[in-house]
């Protein structure tokens, strides 16, 4: 039980990542808070996080007065956060550089960077209060690689990174540690495998794609005081993608 009488919120998905995380979160003991707005309620059937109680508020994290209204909610009921998961995202849009409009370099920033802002500045004050804490913020390989069309995302999560370096700086005199964790391929549970898929599994030494549980399992690392001397730090989750350059040297 390593987040026993923890409360833990996962911000920005009911689904996928944020879903796994949150039914294992509860397994260890945690009262988890999901935080989406793409659910519709706590009854979702959608929304499987098993048979224990958790507590469901349906917001837009990209937008500041969701958020705090979040918070409002949450401080209610608990008074206190000891870990804050930021795992919104949105797919990337797929655009060359010159074609990329305004409207998906702001929605792909609005998504996949400025929510992990919003999380973590609205709910510090309640982490404060918990005398200590962990947030995560879930980043992307493509914060680290050039992957050609996609500039607004790779920007977006390219961003996350060095907002994650200069939180752990800043938040750990309130003994509150800051990590991210950057995936590669996720597959969605039951989907079909696209070409897009199987390219990315070519160029993967793991030769498949991740799944949510195997993120969960790092971000519940990363959440316990396993990772107690672990603040500022990229846990890269790629089946070992961004290990080799795919270079000359081939065969």
């Amino acid at each position: 039980m390593q987040l026993r009488h923890k409360v833990a919120v996962i911000a920005g998905d009911a689904y996928g990542v944020g879903q796994a995380a949150a039914v294992l979160f509860m397994q260890e003991g945690a009262t988890v808070v999901l935080i989406d707005d793409l659910a519709g309620n706590a009854q979702d059937t959608s929304l499987n996080v098993g048979t224990r109680e958790f507590a469901y508020v349906h917001a837009d994290v990209t937008d500041s007065a969701e958020v705090r209204r979040a918070v409002v909610a949450c401080e209610r009921r608990f008074d206190r956060v000891h870990v804050l998961f930021n795992v919104a995202g949105r797919n990337p849009i797929r655009q060359s550089f010159e074609d990329t409009t305004e409207e998906s370099w702001a929605a792909m920033l609005g998504r996949n960077l400025n929510s992990a802002f919003l999380c973590a500045k609205y709910f510090l004050p309640l982490m404060k209060h918990a005398g200590e804490g962990s947030i995560i913020n879930h980043a992307s390989i493509d914060a680290i690689l050039g992957n050609p069309g996609i500039a607004a995302y790779s920007a977006a999560k390219g961003g996350v990174l060095p907002l994650t370096h200069v939180m752990a700086h800043d938040l750990a005199k309130y003994r509150i540690r800051v990590n991210s964790i950057s995936t590669g391929g996720i597959r969605t549970p039951g989907a079909a495998i696209t070409r897009q898929e199987e390219a990315r599994m070519a160029v993967t030494p793991a030769a498949r794609m991740g799944t949510a549980e195997e993120v969960a399992n790092v971000a519940l690392f990363l959440a316990s005081q396993q990772s107690s001397y672990i603040n500022g730090a990229n846990i890269v989750v790629d089946g070992g993608r961004t290990a080799t350059t795919h270079g000359c040297y081939n065969d």
